[in-house]
C-alpha cells in the first residue's frame, strides 16, 4: 500500500491541500496523506470556496507519479471512481460523477476532488490530490442548495474511520493501476451522469445543449450540440468547437 502508509490527522487547518503542498516541497515522500475534521479555507476548482465544516472527511494526497503531463487531467477526472466506489459501499446507493470532479447522489453534490500539480522546467514535480466528502454533515451548515450530506442522504450515520480507511483503500488500489496503464473508461461510464446525458454549456451569455458522446485520451469531454456541432471540453473553464481548431471559448462552463 502507497497512499496512506503515513497518515497525518488534524483536527483543523486552512487547508489540507496547502499543508500536503508544503510537504511536498519539504521532500515528504509519495503517498503521504494530511486529513482535518474541519478546514477553514477549503477551496474548489477555479478558486471557489469548499464549505468544509465539522462532520466531513477533508483530505490531500502527496503524489509524484513518473507521468507525462498529458496523463494529469484524466488523473484527475478517473479519481472521481474511488470516491465513487467508496460511496456506493458505505451507502449501498450508486453515485453519478458530474465531468469533470464532483460526485453526486439523488442529485446533490457530496464529494469532490481537486488535484494541483507543482510544474519544474515543463513538467509536473508532484500533485496534490483533494478529496472532500459531506460525509455526517449536518444540512444546515451546507449553504449552497446543490450540496447535500451522506448522512441526510443515506438516512444513516456514518463510520468516518471506517469511510477513510475504505476511501484511502480505493484511491490506492485506482492509483496503483493507473500508474500501470490501466484506465478503466467503462467503469466511469457506469458513474458518469455526463456521458450519454443531456448537457448545457455556457459560452459567455450564450447557453449551448448537447448529449455527453465520450472522454478522450487526456480526459477531455467531447460532446454534440443540438445543431450538430461537436465541442471538446478540456476543462471547465475551457470548451473547444472540434471543427474550430483555433476557437477557444475561455469562459464556458459546463453545467
Amino acid at each position: 500500500m502507497q497512499i496512506g502508509r503515513k497518515v497525518l490527522v488534524k483536527e483543523e487547518v486552512a487547508s489540507t491541500n496547502e499543508m500536503a503542498k508544503a510537504l511536498a516541497l519539504e521532500g515528504e515522500p509519495e503517498g503521504t496523506v494530511v486529513t482535518a475534521k474541519r478546514q477553514s479555507g477549503g477551496r474548489g476548482r477555479m478558486g471557489r470556496s469548499w464549505e468544509s465544516p465539522a462532520g466531513g472527511v477533508y483530505l490531500s494526497v502527496i503524489l509524484r507519479p513518473e507521468l507525462p503531463a498529458s496523463d494529469l487531467t484524466l488523473l484527475t477526472v478517473l479519481s472521481c471512481l474511488p470516491v465513487a466506489q467508496a460511496i456506493e459501499e458505505s451507502c449501498h446507493a450508486v453515485p453519478r460523477i458530474k465531468w469533470p470532479n464532483d460526485v453526486k447522489l439523488e442529485g446533490l453534490k457530496v464529494a469532490g476532488i481537486l488535484v494541483e500539480a507543482c510544474y519544474r522546467g515543463g513538467e509536473p514535480r508532484f500533485l496534490i490530490m483533494g478529496v472532500g466528502v459531506n460525509l455526517n454533515t449536518e444540512p444546515g451548515e451546507l449553504t449552497s442548495p446543490e450540496a447535500g450530506s451522506l448522512k441526510h442522504i443515506c438516512g444513516k450515520e456514518l463510520d468516518p474511520e471506517h469511510f477513510l480507511n475504505l476511501l484511502l483503500f480505493k484511491l490506492d488500489d485506482f492509483y496503483a493501476k493507473f500508474k500501470r496503464g490501466e484506465r478503466d473508461l467503462a467503469l466511469y461510464e457506469r458513474y458518469s451522469e455526463s456521458l450519454g446525458q443531456d448537457l448545457e454549456i455556457k459560452l459567455g451569455d450564450q447557453k449551448v445543449k448537447g448529449k455527453g458522446m465520450y472522454l478522450e485520451a487526456d480526459g477531455s469531454l467531447v460532446l454534440r450540440s443540438e445543431d450538430g456541432m461537436i465541442y471538446r471540453a478540456t476543462s471547465v473553464h475551457d470548451v473547444v468547437p472540434l471543427d474550430r481548431g483555433q476557437v477557444r471559448f475561455e469562459t464556458g462552463n459546463v453545467h
